[in-house]
């Protein structure tokens, strides 16, 4: 495999570099593939300045520490997959997904999104985390052990939905999400494997939906002290 300008190096590892675009326009194959123990990933891309994606095709049985890709990571997104849940693991909970700039929990960044299935069930513990709490998600009903269910989370402004089967959740963002390089595992170093297959992955960085609430009173905090500065300075040259 020759690396390129764009691939990622992560622990000593190669991963190729991601360039992603709308998943709902065709995509153009690479010629590259990744190869992980029992599963073959094929990773598509396009390019696309305005909208990305991630595109992984083909089943993916997840396996502890199981690194397939290095993504550049926005505050708003849309991700997507099918899992087939094939048993439950009681030593505690099992990763199934896992994007992070670099550890666990629970600083920012650190579970950007993440899915789990609880000790002993499948029920769906799913996180986006926040800026005041790197932590923040909630937790969905149990799978179905042995079919295939679609897995929708979408993030978009302060609104937080994750459709499972056709149940649909919804939260409230307190403040506003991650934005950086992510490190995606399909089995996080943390936690033993999810006994599960996923399938149909897709991540697509989606259009800002407006300015967070932080930014916001930070522009008009600068803006307002902009506007009292050239007052003053008004101010004194008719005095002078």
């Amino acid at each position: 495999v020759i690396a390129r300008e764009d691939d990622v190096a992560v622990e000593d590892k190669l991963f190729y570099g991601v360039e992603t675009t709308d998943y709902d326009q065709p995509a153009v194959k690479s010629n590259e593939m990744v190869h992980k123990e029992d599963s073959e990933i094929e990773i598509r891309q396009c390019n696309n300045d305005n909208n990305k994606r991630l595109l992984v095709t083909g089943a993916i049985t997840l396996i502890k520490n199981n690194i397939i890709a290095v993504i550049p990571g926005k505050v708003d997104y849309r991700l997507s997959f099918d899992i087939v849940p094939t048993g439950t693991v009681t030593t505690g909970p099992s990763s199934i997904l896992h994007f992070t700039a670099g550890g666990d929990c629970c600083s920012f960044g650190h579970r950007t999104p993440a899915f789990w299935f609880a000790t002993g069930n499948t029920r769906l513990q799913w996180r986006v985390g926040d800026s005041t709490n790197g932590d923040f998600g909630s937790e969905a009903d149990a799978l179905p052990l042995n079919v295939r269910t679609k897995v929708t989370l979408e993030c978009k402004g302060k609104n937080v939905k994750l459709t499972v089967g056709e149940k649909v959740y919804t939260a409230t963002q307190p403040t506003y999400r991650y934005a950086g390089n992510l490190i995606v595992y399909a089995g996080d170093p943390w936690y033993s494997a999810a006994k599960a297959v996923i399938s149909n992955l897709r991540y697509k960085i989606l259009p800002a939906a407006e300015v967070n609430e932080a930014v916001t009173s930070q522009r008009h905090y600068m803006s307002n002290l902009q506007d009292e500065e050239m007052n003053v300075a008004e101010k004194e040259n008719m005095d002078n």
